[in-house]
């Protein structure tokens, strides 16, 4: 009797494709750090049963190592069926969850961050924090999870607290060079020119190169009037990817290096496209000023002051610069009066009141002015 011997390759192909081999041979992938060949297995196991809790976790853990916060939080949207879309941001504290609650509350912390770096990506920093947070009194500590706080506290401007949270995410094990260029940000904003320099050319050591780096690092180096290396770098920013901020930092190293040419034309095309930034236009006014258009200069400072904005002092300072230097010393009086009432411990307002007082002759009051705004009050 012939007995026939059924060929067990095809039989094996389709044990293969079973979720729960699949999720095995994630697993087994995960633990060696092939962590993109893991979710795709997972992903597929997912096709085969789309229902399974363990799955989506597995899946969504996966997807969050890997910085997709998105799809991450896809799979924890399955585990909170109730929860509800407002403007693309899901509101997680709605709902009972599914199936395998225990499960669920084991992996809480990661899909805490989860929810958290979504919610960072949909410009929801305040509530993101939260998330973040509770996730790192949940125990979940990785570099990633520090970082993402940085940036949300970068976000609501706290920006020593983020660059302390940037500090801890290094110690914590942190070696990307995303973080140094974080670090750097926070630094920069801090005035700490120097040091965010350092972070910015260890990130290049580690590989970074692209616009975000070399436009920072170049505002760390202006900051240091290292202008014609910061001019290199924001040149190379512009021509990796034309930005507006990149070009506008550029006029300001051309008029630092003499170019002031370059820079007049520069800014005037940015004003051009931008007419009510009141910061384009009080850099040009400063560039038509040093090029003696002073009356051109005088028109765009007035228009920069109205707009208003933070740097509104500013504006005004120049204003009156502008107007003392045209020799109409009465009209610069008057906003420096204005500006002693709003910032009276603003140095530039009476080192400015001082040049006024001894142009005009007034020799003690310009020492009294002089004093005031080196602090020596006493």
């Amino acid at each position: 009797m012939l007995i026939l011997v059924r060929n067990p390759v095809p039989k094996l192909r389709s044990c293969f494709k079973k979720a729960r081999l699949l999720s095995a041979g994630a697993r087994l992938c995960a633990r060696f750090g092939f962590e993109e060949i893991a979710l795709s297995l997972v992903e597929r196991a997912l096709d085969e049963e789309p229902h399974r809790v363990e799955l989506h976790l597995q899946a969504g853990e996966l997807s969050f190592k890997l910085g997709l916060m998105d799809r991450a939080v896809e799979h924890v949207r399955y585990l909170w069926p109730g929860s509800r879309a407002e403007r693309g941001v899901f509101d997680f504290e709605a709902g009972p969850l599914r199936g395998a609650a225990p499960a669920f509350f084991k992996e809480r912390a990661w899909i805490l961050a989860a929810i958290g770096g979504h919610l960072l990506g949909a410009r929801e920093p305040g509530r993101a924090l939260s998330y973040i947070n509770r996730a790192i009194a949940a125990g979940l500590t990785h570099s990633s999870v520090l970082n993402l706080k940085g940036l949300c506290l970068l976000q609501l401007g706290q920006t020593e607290e983020a660059l302390k949270a940037f500090q801890d995410a290094r110690t914590a094990g942190g070696r990307s060079a995303g973080l140094l260029v974080n670090m750097g940000i926070a630094l920069n904003r801090l005035g700490r020119y120097a040091e965010a320099l350092r972070c910015y050319e260890e990130a290049q050591r580690l590989g970074a190169g692209g616009v975000e780096l070399f436009n920072n690092k170049g505002f760390s180096l202006f900051f240091l009037r290292r202008y014609d290396e910061a001019t290199a770098c924001f040149e190379l920013a512009q021509a990796m990817e034309p930005q507006d901020t990149v070009r506008a930092n550029l006029a300001l190293c051309y008029f630092k290096t003499g170019r002031v040419g370059r820079a007049i034309q520069l800014l005037k095309e940015l004003v051009e496209k931008n007419p009510e930034d009141p910061v384009l236009l009080n850099n040009l006014a400063l560039c038509l000023e040093a090029a003696e258009k002073r009356h051109e200069a005088l028109a765009l400072y007035k228009k920069a002051a109205a707009i208003g904005g933070p740097e509104r002092n500013t504006f005004l300072v120049n204003q009156a610069a502008c107007l003392a230097g045209m020799g109409r010393f009465e009209e610069a009086q008057k906003i420096i009066e204005r500006l002693e009432e709003i910032a009276p411990q603003d140095e530039r307002v009476w080192s400015l009141k001082a040049s006024i007082m001894a142009e005009l002759g007034r020799e003690g009051e310009a020492v009294a002015c002089y004093r005031r705004a080196l602090g020596l009050t006493g």
